[in-house]
């Protein structure tokens, strides 16, 4: 059985280790430089907003999923001591109805939580482009071994065109472009 997230440790998860780790600058640049509008984003797993909050500085609408109600109480609570108006905080274990096909669906460390990842990231499919960030399997942070998602697991997904495939350990990122035909 995978464990959740334990909101009691919601602090690390802007914490200048991670920052140093996984620098939100390079994700933009990665997110920026692909040929995608720039209209909607839902990012799955949102907890206290790392990924969130910068979509909003690129996205017109971004739809932040979170599963855990006192993780997206905390969201809420930053989002509104930013002033950002233009993220829809969504408590849901299930993709979101949403009636927009999104540009952009990002998995932030956050996939190995899902039970049934591969429906999840199916239904993902629809957006032009999937940003996933994970754990890498040797690393000795993050979730037990047992629940990380080895990249090439991943990588060799079928249906899904890849686009991009870097390691910065501890963390692996993959992005997904929309097959077409």
């Amino acid at each position: 059985m995978k464990m959740p997230f334990n909101p009691a440790f919601a602090d690390q998860l802007d914490s200048p280790e991670r920052r140093r780790a996984l620098p939100i600058k390079e994700i933009l640049r990665y997110i920026l430089s692909l040929p995608v509008g720039r209209e909607v984003a839902v990012d799955i797993g949102a907890g206290t907003g790392y990924l969130t909050i910068p979509l909003s500085w690129v996205f017109r609408k971004v739809y932040a999923v979170e599963a855990n109600p006192k993780m997206a109480k905390l969201l809420e609570k930053r989002l509104s001591e930013r002033g950002i108006t233009n993220v829809e905080v969504i408590i849901s274990e299930k993709p979101p109805e949403i009636s927009e096909r999104p540009d952009l669906v990002s998995f932030s460390l956050s996939l190995h939580e899902i039970e049934g990842w591969k429906n999840y990231l199916y239904w993902s499919s629809r957006a032009e482009y999937i940003l996933i960030i994970e754990w890498c399997v040797d690393s000795p942070k993050g979730p037990p071994r047992e629940e990380k998602i080895p990249r090439e697991e991943l990588i060799n997904l079928k249906g899904f065109k890849l686009v991009l495939s870097r390691v910065r350990f501890p963390y692996y990122l993959v992005i997904y472009g929309r097959q077409r035909g």
